[in-house]
């Protein structure tokens, strides 16, 4: 049985509002009616991911 595709055009400003508003990816799942995991992937296309991302050291001598 084929699953149906998700339409992200659509869902993508949904889920920048939901982590704006600070939602956990648990209730943004809920409330969007789609699989936590892919919410959680989704997010990290988007860069809407909690992590710090790493910056690249420069150092200074003086």
């Amino acid at each position: 049985m084929a699953r149906t595709a998700i339409d992200w055009t659509r869902l993508d400003p949904d889920l920048r509002h939901m982590a704006r508003c600070g939602f956990s990816i648990k209730r943004q799942a809920r409330k969007l009616g789609i699989a936590a995991i892919t919410i959680k992937k989704r997010r990290s296309v988007l860069g809407l991911t909690k992590k710090p991302v790493a910056q690249e050291r420069t150092c200074h001598a003086s």
